[in-house]
C-alpha cells in the first residue's frame, strides 16, 4: 500500500484533548522493557543479497507475507504486539496491525454492511519507508456503507482526532473510500517496540481507536493516532499483519520483522489473552499476484520472524501449511 508525499510532524508526548484516553486510565501502563537480549543472525535464514544485487532495479515486487495470529476468541477491545525491524530498505511497508470490525450488533437494522475494501469494515497501522528513505507511520480506517431494509444507503467516514492540525487523506482510486493519516516518524532500526491498539467509547457513544507506541528502553508511551470511527457497538476482530515491498525498484533488498507477545483484550471478559500460534501466507491478498523472489519465516524461543527478498533462490521455501508458536514472555495486560 504505497503512499506519496512527505509529511513532517513534531510528535507530541501528551495525551490529546480530543477525548482519546490513555491505556493507563484503565490501570494499564503499557511500556517496553529493555531490548529482548538477542540479535538474530539473518544470514542463517537467507543468503543475504550483495550490494551489487541490491543495486539492480527490479521489475516486480518481492513476496507479500501475511501474519495471521490464531486466537480462540473473536472480539477484542485492544490488541498488542512486541516487534523489531532489522531490515527496512526503501519501498518497505511493515504492517503489524490490520483488523476488521465486528458489526454483528448492527446487522438486524441493515440488509448489507460493507466497505470499499470488502465485506468488512477494516483498518490498519504500520511503518513505511518511502522511495527517498523517509520513514513514516500510517493509520487508515475504511468508510462504512449501510443499506437498510428499504434500500437506502448511508456512509460513515471516520475522523482523525489525533494528531491534530495535520493533513488527512481521503479516498484514492486503488483503495477506495477511507480516512488516512500519515506523518514522518524516525523509528530505530534494530530496536524493540510495543504497540497497543485500544478501543474506547467516546462521549457521543461512537468507538474511538487509539494507537500507542512504546519507545525502546524506556517507559514512555506515545500517542500516535486516534480515530473516531463514527460507529457504535463495533469490536476489533480478526487482527493480522503483513510485510510488503510496494516499490519494484527496491525489491532485491532484504526486509525483515520479528514479533512476540501477541495479545488481545477479550471484549466480553475484559481479560488479556495471548495468541499461541501464527500462520503465514504468501502472496495471498486482494490484487496480489505471485511476486517473484524468495522468503523465509518461522519461530523459535525468542520470536516469530520473516525475511524476504526479490531475488529468487536465496533460501529454502518454508512450510506454510503449519502453525508456528508465538513466544510469550509476559501475560495479562501489556505493562
Amino acid at each position: 500500500m504505497k503512499t506519496t508525499g512527505k509529511l513532517i510532524f513534531a510528535l507530541s508526548m501528551l495525551v490529546s484533548a480530543a477525548g482519546c484516553s490513555s491505556p493507563s486510565a484503565a490501570g494499564e501502563t503499557p511500556v517496553v522493557s529493555e531490548d529482548a537480549g538477542w540479535q538474530r543472525d539473518w544470514s542463517q535464514y537467507m543468503e543475504l543479497p550483495s550490494e551489487e544485487q541490491i543495486s539492480q532495479p527490479g521489475t516486480f515486487r518481492s513476496p507479500y507475507i501475511v501474519i495471521n495470529p490464531s486466537f480462540y476468541q473473536e472480539d477484542f477491545t485492544a490488541y498488542s504486539m512486541d516487534l523489531r525491524i532489522d531490515h527496512d530498505p526503501n519501498g518497505t511497508y511493515i504492517c503489524p496491525a490490520c483488523w476488521d470490525l465486528d458489526t454483528g450488533s448492527l446487522e438486524s437494522d441493515y440488509q448489507r454492511i460493507w466497505s470499499d475494501y470488502g465485506d468488512k469494515i477494516s483498518g490498519y497501522f504500520g511503518f513505511q519507508v518511502l522511495d527517498d528513505g523517509t520513514k513514516v507511520v500510517i493509520m487508515s480506517l475504511w468508510d462504512a456503507f449501510f443499506e437498510d431494509h428499504e434500500g437506502n444507503i448511508s456512509q460513515v467516514k471516520a475522523k482523525v482526532l489525533f494528531p491534530e492540525n495535520i493533513e488527512t487523506k481521503f479516498d484514492n482510486d486503488d483503495e477506495g473510500s477511507f480516512t488516512q493519516c500519515i506523518y514522518e516518524y524516525d523509528w530505530e532500526t534494530g530496536k524493540d517496540y510495543r504497540f497497543v491498539l485500544e478501543q474506547t467509547t467516546g462521549e457521543n457513544g461512537t468507538e474511538l481507536f487509539t494507537l500507542w507506541l512504546m519507545e525502546p528502553e524506556g517507559e514512555t508511551q506515545t500517542e500516535m493516532f486516534c480515530f473516531d470511527s463514527g460507529l457504535k457497538d463495533v469490536r476489533i476482530t480478526g487482527p493480522c499483519g503483513f510485510l510488503e515491498n510496494f516499490e519494484p525498484e527496491f525489491a532485491a533488498a532484504p526486509r525483515s520483522v520479528e514479533f512476540w507477545n501477541v495479545r488481545g483484550r477479550e471484549a466480553e471478559s475484559g481479560e488479556w489473552i495471548s495468541a499461541p500460534e501464527v500462520r503465514y501466507t504468501v502472496n495471498n491478498s486482494i490484487g496480489i499476484e505471485d511476486y517473484e523472489g524468495c522468503w523465509n519465516f518461522g519461530s523459535d524461543e525468542n520470536s516469530c520472524w520473516i525475511i524476504t527478498s526479490g531475488i529468487p533462490g536465496l533460501c529454502p521455501v518454508p512450510d506454510a501449511d503449519v502453525s508456528y508458536p508465538i513466544p510469550s514472555t509476559e501475560s495479562g495486560a501489556p505493562n
